[in-house]
């Protein structure tokens, strides 16, 4: 048992994409750089709690990780963490992250950054995965929170925006991580979870796939109507061109439904929401 082994306990390469997500939307709301306690209070207040978030899904999967072979070498299948460590570390950590947003940001962040975990955790960790293949469709409103809780840190206005932004990540989400499960299909049928391409196949789970893409497009464009200036022509080039490059793997995928194309619709759509709020933050910058 090392801190290693604790590091892998949380997901961590899950963790910064939601940071950026915040910082971003704050950004975004603010049409300026916040204030350091805002961007301190997001940074803290984010990690902590997606990290408790992330480790208390490990405790409660731990059976279904060690039926699959992508996971079943993560810290509790193979024993290296005891699971009442896990549940403890996870547990403390959420505390703390919604305690350290409590008293650096407004009581509306602190909302969303405990709606968020409590979405993941209890509402898609425990009800809707073992249950529905639409699982990761209504358990994606918790990366939505993390936009929420960025805008609403610095602001109460034009909430319209701000549901938009969630918006987005909520309709990403099921296109990269179905993406995701037409490559571990065998895996999750393994293991009984009835993600959408283990019920439906890889076939009908691209025509999904691109369908829910064409969502995403116009949702990533309507940001376009809050900009004003010179920056507003740098996101719709930049978002429009991404949105392409997106849908044309998808389209790839469902011409061909393997395992190579399926992986790379997955990694291009992996940066997907970094590049959008990015652009999203120069636009109001410059």
């Amino acid at each position: 048992m090392t801190l290693r082994d604790y590091v892998r306990l949380i997901k961590p390469r899950i963790i910064p994409l939601l940071v950026l997500v915040a910082l971003a939307s704050a950004i975004m709301a603010a049409r300026s750089i916040p204030s350091p306690l805002v961007l301190v209070g997001l940074f803290a207040a984010g990690t902590l709690s997606s990290a408790g978030a992330l480790a208390i899904n490990s405790y409660l999967e731990v059976d279904i990780d060690s039926k699959m072979k992508r996971t079943r070498s993560r810290p509790l299948p193979s024993n290296t963490v005891p699971r009442t460590n896990a549940l403890a570390f996870g547990v403390s950590l959420l505390v703390l992250g919604v305690l350290v947003s409590f008293f650096t940001l407004n009581l509306y962040a602190t909302l969303f950054i405990a709606l968020g975990a409590v979405v993941y955790v209890p509402v898609y960790t425990i009800v809707l995965k073992p249950r529905t293949s639409w699982n990761i469709v209504l358990g994606g409103f918790a990366g939505s929170c993390a936009a929420l809780a960025g805008w609403y840190a610095v602001t109460l206005a034009d909430p319209l925006i701000a549901w938009i932004l969630a918006a987005l990540v909520f309709v990403w989400t099921p296109s990269h991580f179905w993406s995701l499960a037409v490559i571990t299909e065998s895996d999750y049928s393994a293991a009984g979870i009835p993600m959408l391409p283990s019920v439906v196949g890889s076939k009908r789970a691209a025509q999904f796939i691109v369908a829910n893409t064409l969502l995403l497009i116009p949702i990533s464009l309507l940001f376009y109507l809050y900009l004003a200036g010179t920056g507003e022509l740098v996101y719709l080039v930049g978002a429009f061109a991404f949105d392409l490059g997106i849908l044309a793997t998808n389209i790839k995928l469902l011409l061909k439904p393997t395992k190579e194309n399926a992986f790379l619709a997955f990694k291009f759509s992996s940066p997907y929401l970094a590049v959008i709020f990015i652009l999203g933050c120069v636009a109001v910058l410059v």
